[in-house]
């Protein structure tokens, strides 16, 4: 098992990056593979703001470790963040539900990270997981319309609910 409080914060911060950008494709794909315009808007939004998670945590690894190289590693660790997979079986349902979790691993990851970090670098990581909190309440919205309307992702919302 992972141990959070354990890991280097050069290693924690390379594999938060990497989430970032893994998470920046997905929402990209997942974009690309919708036709409902607000929902393709919503997963566009969702792409930009991991992007600029990724800048962010950049410069806070620059903060934190100016001495440091900044290592990518090629994958994130399963046990601090959940990826989501997608497979040509891949319902909207499906994917909306694994991307909740995503981000509800990524709130809880800032979260402890947080308490790692000296006072003037905390708030930015406690901002990441509330942002965090807020893409798993959207998404969470998006997941019961997905629930309720079969066809949600290929149709514009009045073609949907008529």
């Amino acid at each position: 098992m992972f141990d959070l409080a354990k890991a280097s914060l050069k290693a924690l911060l390379g594999f938060a990056i990497r989430s970032e950008m893994d998470s920046n494709q997905v929402y990209s794909d997942l974009a690309d593979k919708y036709s409902n315009p607000l929902l393709k808007q919503k997963f566009q939004w969702l792409a930009f703001e991991e992007n600029k998670h990724q800048e962010t945590l950049v410069k806070l690894f620059e903060a934190l470790l100016p001495k440091e190289k900044l290592e990518i590693p090629e994958q994130t660790s399963e046990e601090l963040f959940k990826k989501i997979t997608i497979t040509p079986s891949s319902t909207l349902v499906d994917l909306l539900y694994q991307a909740m979790e995503s981000e509800k691993k990524a709130e809880d990851f800032y979260t402890q990270l947080a308490n790692r970090v000296e006072s003037q670098y905390r708030k930015i990581l406690e901002y990441l997981s509330q942002v965090e909190h807020s893409h798993y309440v959207m998404l969470n919205g998006e997941y019961v319309l997905a629930q309720e309307f079969e066809d949600y992702g290929e149709k514009d919302v009045d073609k949907v609910v008529t």
